[in-house]
Formats: structure tokens, C-alpha cells, sequence
């Protein structure tokens, strides 16, 4: 058995491909994963195999090991594979257990780039099998801490509307998981526009009319239409997270965006 310890030194690839991985879990059992290609510019794409060992598992354990199949039903054109793609620094416990040619079959997985799953990172492989482990066996725990999250942020969220104040979300800084995804210039402007839209606002509390804060909830979008035209900044997260804000605004000052009447002009 051979250890990725020795070459962690390395930045990448720190496996490759052939090489089957057994990885230690949470839960005290092992995952096990087949790397189908490395490189150092495009990362590591794999497959899940089948099974959970309750020791590092054996030469015959991997003779026998088969990719995973879905848990669910997938359309036409998608692999009934469990495989993924992670990037960078494998950890310290991983262990490559044996090495098996990657044949053209699993060549072909990896090359049809559907149902990939994109962990991000090799910790992030193990995370999602120790999951996997935990719909099968610990259903009930996890469906459990599911539903005790979501009252969580449920009432967060309660607590957060009845303590809402224009003045409040001014000081809020917004979009901050924009920054994982775009340059920060592309946050400094998407913040400015709701910065200088919820001053207007504060401004015409007083003897104010209904259009003239309309008039401003609607300039949000309009000006978010030119950043995305820009920089194409906005997918299916920043929607619902602009969207969501421009509704607490008007919430505030009295208006509604029913039937997306502030933000129906959107082209995102």
C-alpha cells in the first residue's frame, strides 16, 4: 500500500491514474474511489466504487470493487455512474491500495462530462461519501439535524425581518459569496447600486410617493441589467439573492413585487 504523505510535498497531481484510493470516514468505515485521470493542469476526474469496508480494504475487496451506481434516476445521455472531478492537495490519510488500468469504458465515463459531480476538493470526495453513508444507515439522525437546521435559519430569518430597518440593511454587507465567484470589482458595483438605491430610499421617508420609490426599486434592476450585460455576472444564485433583497426593500416601504412588478425588466 502506498501513501500520498511522500508526494503531498507536491502540488499535483499527487495521484495517478490507475491508482484506487481508500479513504477514511467519519463514521469509522472506509470509501473507496478509482482515479481515471490526473494532470496537473486539469486536476483529478474519478469514480466512486461501490461499497463500504469496515477496514482498509483488501486486495480482493478492490478485485471485486465496481463503480457505484446513482440513487436516482437520471435522464438520457447521463452515465448511471457515480464519478467527479476535485483539484489540488489529496490528504495526508488517503491511501492508494492498488492500481487498476483505467479501461475504455471508465475512460468513457469521464469523457462525457454529464452527472459529473464537481467536489471541488479531494476532502470534499470523502464529505460527500460519508453523506452517502448516512442517507443509507443514520437516515432518520440526518433527515433530524436537516429539519432542526432549516427551523434554525427559519427563525434567523424571522428575527432578521421583525428588526429590519432601511437604515439596517445599508450598513448589511451584502453578496459576500459573490466573492468566491467574481473579481471584486464586480462586487464593489453590485453592492453600490443597492448602497445608492437605499439611500434614495431613506430620503424619501419623508413626503416621499410611492412612484418615486418604485421609480428607484426599478432602477436597481435596470442598472444590473448593464452589469450583467458587462460581465455576466449574474446566474440562477445572484438572481434569487437580488430579487430577494429588492422584495425586502419594498417590504419597507410599502410596495410589493407581485407579479415581478420591480424586477419583471430583468434579462438575467
Amino acid at each position: 500500500m502506498r501513501s500520498v504523505r511522500a508526494v503531498n510535498r507536491l502540488r499535483k497531481p499527487e495521484l495517478g491514474p490507475g491508482d484506487l484510493v481508500a479513504i477514511p470516514l467519519p463514521s469509522g468505515l472506509f470509501g473507496l474511489m478509482w482515479i481515471i485521470t490526473a494532470s496537473a493542469e486539469y486536476g483529478f476526474h474519478l469514480l466512486v466504487m461501490d461499497g463500504f469496508w469496515a477496514a482498509r480494504p483488501t486486495a480482493e475487496d478492490v478485485r471485486r470493487a465496481q463503480p457505484a451506481r446513482s440513487e436516482r434516476q437520471l435522464p438520457p445521455g447521463y452515465d448511471d455512474v457515480w464519478k467527479g472531478w476535485f483539484d489540488g492537495r489529496v490528504p495526508d490519510d488517503f491511501m492508494v491500495v492498488a492500481r487498476r488500468a483505467p479501461s475504455a469504458k471508465a475512460k468513457a465515463y469521464i469523457e462525457n462530462a454529464r452527472g459529473t459531480m464537481i467536489f471541488g476538493t479531494a476532502a470534499a470526495v470523502r464529505d460527500e461519501m460519508h453523506r452517502r453513508w448516512r442517507w443509507k444507515h443514520d437516515r432518520a439522525a440526518i433527515e433530524a439535524e436537516l429539519a432542526a437546521a432549516h427551523a434554525r435559519r427559519e427563525q434567523a430569518a424571522a428575527d432578521r425581518r421583525a428588526a429590519m430597518t432601511l437604515p439596517g440593511m445599508l450598513r448589511e454587507r451584502i453578496f459576500a459569496s459573490w466573492s468566491d465567484r467574481w473579481p471584486p470589482r464586480v462586487v464593489r458595483e453590485a453592492r453600490r447600486i443597492f448602497r445608492d438605491a437605499t439611500k434614495e430610499l431613506i430620503a424619501l421617508e419623508r413626503g416621499g410617493t410611492s412612484r418615486a420609490r418604485a421609480k428607484v426599486l426599478r432602477r436597481i434592476t435596470t442598472e444590473l441589467n448593464a452589469l450583467d450585460d458587462r460581465t455576466g455576472c449574474i446566474e440562477s444564485v445572484e438572481r434569487d439573492e437580488i430579487v430577494a433583497r429588492v422584495e425586502e426593500l419594498a417590504r419597507l416601504v410599502g410596495l410589493t413585487n407581485a407579479n415581478e412588478k420591480l424586477t419583471g425588466h430583468r434579462d438575467w
